[in-house]
């Protein structure tokens, strides 16, 4: 019978803004999908150039997982990573801005499996207003045609596990109380107050329940 692995040991934490700045810099640069998200965002929001926007704002967090033991491939998985997965290491970068009455964040979550090299990147908006932070979130992927398409998923997500036992009172309050100014500003308020389970439920929600990650990471079922 084969052992179910655990996670052994956790590093998680937030960025300083200058380190969110600069993570987002690189991972922008090496995913081509950052720059046509947001062009579509641009014309999403009926701007003639991303000059109208605020200048953005930045938030990150990072997480590394390592297991007791790799873990288990499943008997349905058709092409079976050549190594294991031992360590499991997520990230969620954010850059954020205002335009005209919206407040818009351009996103990408990451999981990594090593040594296996099993990759999960999310590309992302989100959107909403001042009065309406945490209830009129609508979030967007960029679709085949270049424009960006509703989707329910990873904030969706994201809250559902904010809002579990795990997580709790603390969570749900610091949601409904943080400042609605920018997606940075309330992100920032939500992991000072509700603690690492910000970095622990961004890794949940990128995961997916994917076979290699839920361990690690968890399964919140978007």
């Amino acid at each position: 019978m084969t052992n179910t692995p655990s996670v052994m040991e956790s590093q998680l934490s937030v960025f300083s803004p200058d380190q969110a700045r600069q993570e987002w810099n690189r991972v922008a640069a090496e995913n081509p999908e950052v720059s046509r998200t947001h062009s579509a965002l641009v014309d999403h929001l009926g701007l003639s150039s991303a000059a109208e926007l605020s200048d953005p704002q930045h938030f990150g967090t990072s997480g590394t997982f390592k297991l007791s033991s790799a873990v288990p491939v499943p008997q349905e998985v058709a092409n079976p990573p050549a190594q294991e997965v031992l360590t499991i290491e997520s990230s969620l970068t954010v850059q954020s801005h205002t335009a005209q009455d919206q407040q818009v964040a351009e996103c990408v979550a990451s999981l990594v499996g090593s040594p296996a090299g099993l990759r999960v990147d999310r590309v992302f908006t989100l959107s909403t207003t001042s009065d309406q932070f945490v209830s009129g979130v609508k979030e967007h992927v960029t679709g085949s045609s270049g424009q960006l398409v509703t989707v329910d998923g990873w904030w969706d997500a994201l809250k559902s596990c904010l809002s579990s036992s795990d997580c709790g009172g603390q969570c749900i309050t610091a949601a409904l109380t943080c400042p609605p100014a920018t997606w940075a500003v309330y992100l920032a308020c939500l992991a000072g107050r509700c603690g690492l389970c910000v970095v622990k439920c961004a890794a949940c929600a990128t995961c997916d329940c994917t076979w290699w990650c839920r361990i690690g990471a968890g399964c919140c079922n978007n």
